[in-house]
């Protein structure tokens, strides 16, 4: 979509929202991919395996 950054940015200020820079963005994906809810473990039923994290930090 040619005119998605258009379009988002019109959606953003119709609902009245600030929209967070790529730096912080990536910086909140990283925290929660790494440290969120250490004592979350999701488990794969059939195999009652645990996931790895996709992210290791």
């Amino acid at each position: 979509m040619p005119d998605l950054a258009v379009r988002r940015d019109r959606a953003a200020a119709a609902l009245g929202l600030d929209l967070p820079t790529e730096t912080d963005v990536l910086a909140r994906l990283r925290e929660v991919a790494t440290e969120a809810d250490k004592d979350f473990i999701l488990i794969f039923t059939p195999e009652d395996e645990p996931y790895d994290p996709l992210i290791k930090g």
